[in-house]
């Protein structure tokens, strides 16, 4: 998992502590979420998201879910 924390975070001027006050966890919990370590819980994303003004989907990029490149399809006769 991939995730937008860190930057969002920073837009916002929080440091990782400020963020963990925030939504209720120890900032080891967000040190590990910034890393794609910890894959929280779905009440936990949508506090993390609410704090950072963003979605849940904006935050956090699961595997497989990012864009795969345009593949050429060539028709051979």
């Amino acid at each position: 998992m991939i995730t937008r924390i860190k930057e969002y975070r920073a837009r916002h001027s929080l440091t990782q502590d400020d963020l963990a006050k925030k939504v209720g966890v120890r900032r080891e919990t967000i040190v590990f979420l910034e890393q794609g370590k910890y894959n929280p819980s779905l009440k936990l994303a949508h506090d993390v998201a609410k704090a950072l003004h963003a979605s849940i989907d904006d935050l956090f990029i699961f595997e497989g879910d990012e864009p795969e490149p345009e593949s050429r399809v060539v028709l051979v006769d």
